[in-house]
């Protein structure tokens, strides 16, 4: 698979992701209940097949730039861990209206922190 292949599929991931977090939060900040929710299988398996396709296209893009997966540089570290936190940031955003909100503001910040992190690569 080619390196633009790869990176079609990690942005494609990004806006899987990015469609199930915002839905939810959406959801929450309504006044929604997770037990409520029609679509939430929907959703869930959404938010899965985006981090998944992330996670493989990422490691894909590493072995074309060249970065060893036995000595990750700590840029990619930070990446994996944003990645992680979105993976788990589904449940409270069902939690409350009010985390809704502030996650409505956390969720692109990270993916900002996330986009910075792989064009500048820092450390």
């Amino acid at each position: 698979m080619s390196y633009e292949a790869y990176k079609l599929i990690h942005i494609f991931g990004m806006y899987l992701l990015f469609l199930s977090l915002g839905g939810i939060a959406l959801f929450t900040i309504n006044g929604g209940k997770k037990s409520e929710n029609k679509f939430k299988t929907v959703v869930a398996i959404t938010h899965g097949v985006g981090l998944l396709l992330i996670i493989i296209a990422g490691f894909g893009l590493m072995k074309f730039r060249g970065i060893s997966h036995s000595a990750l540089p700590v840029w990619v570290i930070l990446k994996i861990v944003i990645w992680l936190l979105f993976g788990g940031l589904m449940a409270p955003a069902y939690k409350s209206p009010k985390l809704a909100k502030i996650l409505w503001f956390v969720f692109p910040i990270l993916g900002l922190c996330s986009a910075y992190l792989a064009f500048y690569q820092p450390f």
